[in-house]
């Protein structure tokens, strides 16, 4: 995989673990919303002083950004998640928000503690 396509997945993952939205995210990025489109699409170009700049405002590591090698830890968390969500459309609706209510719970804890 490509630097374009590393920075994309990975912006692409932590967009979505913070459930933002484009224009917010390009505002916390502190960057245009067609900038942050184009590395979406891992059509950007982004300069050296650019992958720092995103790095910093994502606190990450802009290697991070480059090889898309995250924590492996959190990464293997992250996936696991992923796939049982496919699980969870099937519960009861109960059941669904009681999901929903513990994983908002995760997610805020790993934010208050990163690392």
């Amino acid at each position: 995989m490509g630097i374009q396509q590393n920075m994309a997945d990975t912006i692409r993952m932590i967009m979505s673990i913070n459930g933002k939205t484009l224009e917010e995210f390009a505002e916390d990025l502190q960057i245009a919303r067609s900038t942050l489109q184009d590395y979406l699409k891992a059509e950007g170009n982004p300069t050296a002083v650019m992958i720092e700049h995103v790095a910093e405002r994502l606190s990450i590591d802009p290697a991070v950004l480059l090889t898309g090698l995250l924590d492996m830890d959190r990464r293997d968390i992250i996936l696991l998640l992923f796939n049982n969500i496919q699980e969870i459309v099937v519960l009861p609706r109960e059941k669904q928000l009681r999901f929903a209510e513990l994983f908002l719970e995760i997610v805020l804890l790993w934010n208050q503690n990163p690392g």
